[in-house]
This record gives structure tokens, sequence and C-alpha cells, in this order.
């Protein structure tokens, strides 16, 4: 089954597909098309395709609709779930250059042709929502408890023209300037790892996020744990200063930058800080995550 996003990259996602469609035609492959419809409708259409006996799901689109289809896919028992392919569009991106997935509709045929399965870890999460009540989500990329929260709203109300890599500096730069920290208490394994005022709390099971950040540059998504990073109470300044590293992911040892690896994060906040959740914004903390070890195969 080929779910495709028309509104992703400000509905460039559409016109591609058009294309798209058929150089995956041209191939051979036998697929359905269906088209979502709004928010939500990707993880139903992709716990319809386990149910029906799909053999492989493919999404076409963002790191929004990604996410989606992977919780449509986790809602089913692990051995009926379809493999995952990838045909990434969208604005960041990020999660298809985590995993190394090259974009093109030739590069997304050849990945169904070749039949290489990855077997990935899953984060699974829960939250307060926006609509107040506590939620739970899956995600395969990173999420992000304080300024990626504000960027992710602010990017995802725009406009987006100016594509990923600006969109998101823009409105990292733009948050920063007016932001007020979160005091964070994190608890990684059950133990107290953190407390104090922060700019960021990343949760990764990949390590890029925010149209190219390497926030953490040693996160693999087939490895069983977590790399959490913390970036502390930072000034305008080092922000400026240190922007340019956290693209190179070379600002892990900037002293106010912490990092660690675990299989279960905790996190409050004073007050309740946004959360970015593989590109969108759901809620706030409190936040509870935990991995899903090997629990989705992904055609590579």
């Amino acid at each position: 089954m080929v779910i495709v996003n028309p509104a992703s990259d400000n509905g460039a996602t559409a016109r591609s597909w058009v294309r798209a469609r058929k150089t995956l035609a041209a191939s051979g492959i036998a697929f359905t098309e269906r088209m979502t419809e709004g928010p939500g409708h990707a993880e139903a259409l992709a716990a319809a395709a386990g149910e029906e006996g799909y053999a492989v799901v493919l999404y076409v689109g963002g790191d929004g609709t990604a996410n989606e289809v992977a919780n449509g896919l986790m809602r089913l028992p692990t051995l009926a779930r379809p493999l995952l392919a990838a045909l990434p569009q969208g604005t960041g991106g990020d999660l298809a250059k985590s995993l190394g997935l090259e974009a093109g509709a030739d590069e997304a045929v050849a990945r169904l042709l070749g039949g290489r399965v990855r077997t990935i870890d899953v984060a699974a999460s829960r939250y307060v929502g926006l609509d107040g009540r506590h939620t739970s989500r899956f995600f395969l990329n990173i999420a992000d408890a304080g300024i990626g929260g504000y960027v992710a709203e602010r990017v995802n109300r725009s406009s987006k023209a100016l594509g990923g890599f600006a969109s998101f500096l823009g409105a990292t730069l733009a948050v920063f300037a007016t932001m007020q920290k979160p005091v964070l208490d994190v608890l990684v394994d059950g133990a107290v790892w953190f407390q104090g005022p922060a700019t960021s709390l990343a949760v990764c099971n990949g390590p890029r996020f925010g149209g190219g950040m390497l926030m953490a540059p040693d996160a693999v998504p087939d490895d069983g744990v977590l790399d959490v990073v913390v970036i502390g109470d930072i000034s305008k300044a080092d922000l400026a200063l240190n922007l340019p590293r956290l693209y190179r992911g070379t600002h892990l040892r900037h002293p106010k930058v912490h990092t660690t690896q675990a299989r279960e994060v905790r996190v409050e906040s004073v007050p309740d800080a946004p959360l970015e959740i593989d590109g969108e914004h759901p809620g706030t903390t409190p936040f509870h995550v935990w991995v899903e070890p090997a629990a989705l195969r992904l055609l590579v």
C-alpha cells in the first residue's frame, strides 16, 4: 500500500507524486494508492494495511507522515506489521537522512525491489496533549522538550517556502530571543540525571532533526537505547557562536551540553515545556519515553 500525503512540502508532494506514480508503475510493483485527507488519516490507513494483509507500506511525505504511518503499524501485533518503506518528501526530511534513505522515486523503487531489510527501534512516549489529556505516541527519530516545541509550532504555521534548513534556522533564532527556559527534572533509567534550566532536552532514536541539526551524532536506530542530549541555560551570544557546531555535531564538547544513553527517560518541568515529536508539536511535559527495541522492519 502507498500512503500519500498530498499536503506535505507545501503541497509539492501532490505534484511530485504524479511523476513518482508512473515510475512505480513502470517498475512492475503492484500497489494500492491511498491519499490522506487530514491529520491522523495516515495512521489509520497504515493500520488497515496490516489488517488487510499488505506486505509493505510505502509512505510518500515528510517526517510527520512517516510518524503517523509508524504509529499505525505499531498498533498491530509484531508479526502482523508490514515492512515500512519510504519515498521522502516534506520540509525537514530529517528522518530519511537519519536512516540514510535517499530521496527520489527511482531510489524508492530500488529499495522496494532490493528487499534489503533493517530492523529498527521505535521510541514510545506519553505526554500531555494540546487538549490537556494524557496521550501516547510512538516516534522514529527525535523528540525535544523546550525550544524544539516552540520551533515546530512556528514552522508548521509558516509557509515553509524557504525550505527546511532556512525555515528551521529562522524559527530557532526567533524563538530563542523570547522563550522562557523551563527548569527540567530529568530521570534516566530511574535515576536523577539532570536538574536545572535548559534550552533543549532531546531524546534521540536517530541523529538529525530541525532541518539538518546533528543533535545526537552517535545515535543509531537499532542499538536498543536512546541518546539523550541536554543543552543547558545558554545565552544568545552562546547560541550564535555555537549554532554552526550543532549542524556539524561538534556541540557535545560545550560545557553546558550533557549527553547520555538510556532505555527510559522521564521529564518534568516548570513551567510545562512544549514538545516536538518527529517535527510536530503535539503537547507538553510531563514526558515519559522508553525504547521498543527491534519494533519495525524498514526497507533500506
